[in-house]
C-alpha cells in the first residue's frame, strides 16, 4: 500500500516537472491568461493557434473560421487525474474529480479576427 502511494506521488511530481519545463508559467486558460492572449477586434486565428493549439471543434464561415472550442482539461489533466486516482488515501477520489473538472473555450470569429470568446465549467466544483 504504502508502495503505491509513494508511486502515485512520484508519478504527481513527475507530471508537474514535465509542465514546469514545457515553459509553462500557469494555466493559459485561467480569466486573467485569457484576457491577456485574446484581444477581441485584434486577435487572429493564427494568434489563438499560436498560444493554445489546434481548436478541438471548429466551424468554418466562407470567410475564415466562425467558431473554435477547446475542450481544455481532458487534454491538459487527463494524466494527472488517472494519477491522482491511484492515490489510497481517502478524498483522493474527490481530488481526482477536481482536477477532472472540465473546462470548455469558446472562441467566435468575424472576418479573420475574434469577436467574443467565454470559458465555461460543464460541471462545477
Amino acid at each position: 500500500m504504502l508502495r503505491k502511494t509513494l508511486f502515485a506521488l512520484g508519478i504527481c511530481f513527475a507530471l508537474s516537472g514535465c509542465e514546469t519545463l514545457s515553459g509553462s508559467t500557469g494555466d493559459k486558460f485561467s480569466p486573467t491568461a485569457l484576457r491577456q492572449n485574446i484581444k477581441i477586434g485584434v486577435s487572429t486565428p493564427d494568434d489563438i493557434r499560436a498560444i493554445y493549439g489546434r481548436p478541438d471543434y471548429v466551424v468554418d464561415g466562407p470567410n475564415g473560421p466562425d467558431y473554435w472550442a477547446y475542450d481544455v482539461d481532458d487534454t491538459t489533466n487527463s494524466m494527472i487525474q488517472k494519477a491522482v486516482s491511484f492515490i489510497p488515501v481517502y478524498g483522493a477520489g474527490e481530488a481526482a474529480r477536481q482536477v477532472g473538472d472540465d473546462r470548455d473555450l469558446s472562441i467566435y470569429f468575424q472576418n479573420n479576427r475574434v469577436t467574443s470568446y467565454s470559458l465555461s465549467n460543464s460541471r462545477p466544483k
